[in-house]
């Protein structure tokens, strides 16, 4: 059995502590981040994200593995822009050599909180190619904004565990859709309340210029609403007897399992 002096076991511990300190600090407060949608219909989306730390070495990773998807499909190649400050001062980074989802910094003294912020373009469509519960999609009237596309989160913690204060600012006019819990609007902005990041990912927004929300909510159950935008106003239209069709899958979903786990549901159509 290798031997170890009394200085290296207490050296390690420091290290053990010091790396603890960072996670915990990061995962009791919430992560704030702010989405700004005004260049959507170009294919770019803007995002600032405001981490509580402390200082000493940090490592933030980009979402790999996407609910939904069951693989390591993150768009990380879409990526662009990436740089950290804190205290005015911008902080270096280092991408890990062997996971190129992870991002290496040292926290400075003195600094309580990191800002990172970062560029995500937005690809262009491909015949069959769009799952909009878990790919961004942008024209240039409605765009689909995954959380995951836009966000960092620390090594460490548990997704769970992490909380987020999540907005988004959006183009002039647009309305928008999701099952985020509101907490204020005000003009083109529009802030969510503190989720856990497993929600957060689980929550696209979907915003538009043609924007319509149309209750499904049958009579003593939870709101269920449909929420569709389009390139048009036509496009928007729907039928009673189509409607009908919708509010009956709900009933019938209610009814097939006798229950439901959520406080209300948003079916998002583009």
């Amino acid at each position: 059995m290798p031997h170890r002096c009394p200085t290296t076991l207490k050296a390690a511990a420091v290290l053990v502590a010091l790396a603890a300190a960072v996670r915990l600090e990061a995962a009791t407060a919430p992560i704030t981040i702010a989405v700004d949608a005004r260049e959507a219909p170009r294919r770019i989306l803007h995002a600032r994200l405001t981490f509580p730390v402390k200082p000493g070495p940090l490592t933030l990773l980009y979402p790999k593995w996407i609910p939904g998807e069951h693989g390591p499909s993150g768009p990380i190649t879409n990526l662009a822009g990436l740089r950290f400050m804190a205290g005015g001062r911008e902080v270096p980074w280092r991408r890990d050599q062997a996971e190129m989802y992870a991002f290496h910094l040292e926290v400075p003294a003195g600094a309580a909180i990191l800002e990172a912020t970062l560029d995500y373009l937005v690809p262009a469509a491909t015949e069959g190619s769009e799952r909009f519960s878990s790919a961004s999609s942008a024209s240039a009237r409605l765009a689909v904004v995954s959380w995951n596309h836009v966000l960092l989160y620390p090594r460490g913690a548990k997704s769970s565990d992490l909380t987020y204060d999540a907005s988004i600012q959006l183009p002039s006019g647009w309305r928008y859709g999701t099952a985020l819990p509101p907490r204020r609007e005000a003009g083109d902005v529009a802030e969510f309340r503190t989720v856990s990041l497993e929600t957060l990912v689980d929550s696209p927004l979907m915003a538009g210029e043609f924007l319509r929300i149309i209750d499904l909510s049958p009579a003593g159950s939870p709101a269920h609403f449909l929420v569709i935008a389009a390139d048009s106003a036509a496009a928007l239209e729907m039928g009673d007897a189509h409607t009908e069709q919708h509010r009956q899958l709900v009933r019938e979903g209610l009814a097939l399992f006798g229950g439901h786990h959520y406080e209300s549901y948003r079916f998002l159509l583009a």
